[in-house]
């Protein structure tokens, strides 16, 4: 089920728009959610019965995109606290990036402590990331799978789940990050990632992104944690804060 090379095998170096979108919608999909399976995932799609929901995360795709001036980008999505909404909102953003059918999507589950891209595999994952950092014979395709939307790709946290400030300052991971971003231009990358305030880990991916989204759950975090929150990210990299409700 896993491998770049399955699911993205069509999508090849670009040369113009048109062979652009070709490529991209001749990519192949192992399964498709269905619409009951995306509504209990909580995942936007275009007939998602909740506009409200729907376009507030195309809004924020938008201010993304212009943010990084027509560049394709890699963002951090953390939160102030456990449970504040992180994995919807990267999930959701993914979502909304690959609803553009110009453009492909790449979810990367680096929350060691909460992992949530697993439930949207629907199969056991063979690797993922800290398999692909312990492991210098797995190439990146091994631990890409598709994820039932069009366009959106995902990378699971891997079996290895200790270390973890370790994975991502090591080497290998700022290779990782710099070749998922450069190898396709089409493609947004999001990292989900553990609290930022508790985890040495989501400093570390910060510092690894072109830019950062912090999720503040809505009423259950005082005006100086959400100061304190955004002190910790550069100034020229956070991208914005969105309430989550």
């Amino acid at each position: 089920m896993s491998g770049d090379g399955l699911v993205d095998s069509a999508v090849s170096k670009i040369q113009s728009p048109a062979s652009k979108r070709s490529g991209i919608s001749e990519m192949a999909e192992v399964r498709e959610l269905s619409l009951s399976e995306l509504e209990e995932l909580k995942l936007i799609h275009s007939g998602v019965r909740n506009n409200g929901v729907l376009n507030a995360f195309r809004e924020l795709r938008t201010k993304l995109l212009h943010s990084s001036k027509g560049e394709n980008f890699i963002c951090l999505v953390t939160s102030l606290c456990d449970g504040g909404g992180s994995s919807y909102v990267s999930m959701n953003l993914a979502a909304a990036v690959a609803l553009d059918k110009t453009k492909t999507s790449l979810l990367v589950d680096c929350n060691l402590y909460d992992p949530s891209v697993d439930r949207l595999l629907g199969v056991e994952a063979d690797y993922g990331l800290t398999d692909f950092l312990d492991e210098p014979e797995l190439q990146v395709q091994d631990i890409i799978y598709a994820s039932g939307v069009p366009r959106m790709r995902l990378i699971p946290v891997g079996s290895n789940r200790e270390r973890g400030a370790e994975h991502f300052s090591s080497g290998r991971m700022t290779q990782f990050v710099d070749g998922i971003k450069s190898r396709y231009s089409d493609r947004y990358v999001f990292i989900d990632a553990p609290p930022i305030v508790s985890s040495a880990e989501a400093k570390i991916l910060a510092s690894l992104c072109d830019m950062v989204v912090l999720v503040v759950p809505y009423g259950k975090v005082s005006g100086q944690q959400l100061d304190a929150g955004i002190a910790m990210v550069a100034e020229d990299k956070l991208a914005g804060v969105v309430f989550n409700n």
